[in-house]
């Protein structure tokens, strides 16, 4: 899943032959890849939630991925030796650009966001992120097949019929927040798979998390978050949550999502957001005791199949060589 030379040196990866073409890898591993994904990542709106009751937002992200990048550190360390941590000057502008995107200006605008607004419609508005990939590859020339269109749209009506609460008093600021949020993070994703990145997907991913971790502490710092920090107030919910979402949703659940975006369509790979609502449902029923209704169990078929239209259509391109958006084979 990763290189390096044999001194344990990070490489990046020489400029792909056509933008966004993936490193070759196998099906199975791309399943796993993604179902971890969608698992993990299912599970972060609850965990904010509960972090976010006493610890501020820009405080908890900023400290969760600098807490995650120390983690990545010391893995790459143990196996390659403090060497294998040295990132080339080629790689800098892609881990500063895709971690300030992703890691610092997505998931802190997320965090935010979610003070006022409920984790299922969250989960709703971050499965916006394909619509805005979309839109981002428009603009950059290509052309989507039809099928992913329809898969992306579909997922998108799934969705509304999962979590549509009429009666759900919406914060218009958070959600507009949680909203800009997805369109940096589609942003990222994009440039990531354009940009040249370290050969070592830890290296590149501990990196990108110590650039955004320093920005959204900075922010922090503007806005006074850190002042305002009083440790003794943290509940044990809140450092439960927290850790978890450093450990797991951090640590493992983005290294699989950079390893994915080396090695699949952007596409493909942005499907996470149309099963992370499912799995905050069930998540819902099992720690919450919600209860699944008809309405529900309808949208998550609907989900699903979107799913599976949009991993139909785009898999052919994955293994053809083609970059995303690229005509497919016949």
């Amino acid at each position: 899943m990763d290189s390096s030379d044999p001194r344990g040196t990070a490489l990046v990866t020489p400029p792909p032959a056509s933008p966004g073409t993936a490193t070759s890898t196998t099906p199975a591993a791309l399943a796993v890849g993604l179902v971890l994904l969608y698992l993990v990542w299912g599970s972060t709106y609850l965990g904010n939630r509960v972090a976010l009751e006493s610890l501020p937002p820009l405080v908890s992200t900023s400290a969760r991925f600098l807490a995650a990048a120390a983690v990545l550190f010391a893995v790459v360390a143990v196996r390659h030796g403090v060497s294998g941590l040295r990132l080339p000057r080629a790689g800098w502008t892609a881990v500063v650009v895709t971690g300030t995107l992703m890691v610092g200006a997505g998931s802190a605008l997320l965090a935010v966001g979610q003070q006022y607004v409920p984790s299922g419609l969250a989960s709703l508005l971050v499965a916006a992120m394909p619509v805005w990939v979309l839109v981002i590859r428009l603009g950059a020339g290509q052309r989507p097949a039809p099928l992913a269109v329809a898969g992306v749209l579909g997922g998108l009506a799934g969705l509304a019929l999962l979590l549509a609460a009429p009666t759900q008093r919406w914060h218009l600021a958070g959600m507009v927040t949680i909203v800009a949020s997805t369109v940096v993070w589609a942003l990222g994703s994009a440039l990531a798979q354009r940009l040249t990145m370290p050969a070592d997907h830890l290296v590149g991913t501990g990196w990108q998390m110590l650039v955004g971790g320093v920005a959204v502490g900075a922010a922090g710092l503007v806005v006074g978050e850190w002042r305002e920090l009083r440790l003794g107030a943290v509940t044990g919910r809140s450092w439960l949550a927290w850790s978890y979402l450093m450990l797991v949703c951090t640590v493992v659940g983005f290294s699989v999502y950079t390893w994915l975006l080396r090695r699949a369509p952007l596409q493909l790979a942005a499907t996470y957001a149309y099963v992370n609502p499912v799995v905050a449902v069930l998540l819902g029923m099992a720690v919450l005791g919600e209860r699944l209704t008809g309405r529900q169990v309808l949208a998550g078929v609907v989900v699903l199949a979107a799913v599976a239209l949009v991993v139909a259509r785009e898999r052919p391109r994955r293994w053809a060589g083609l970059p995303p958006g690229a005509p497919a084979p016949p």
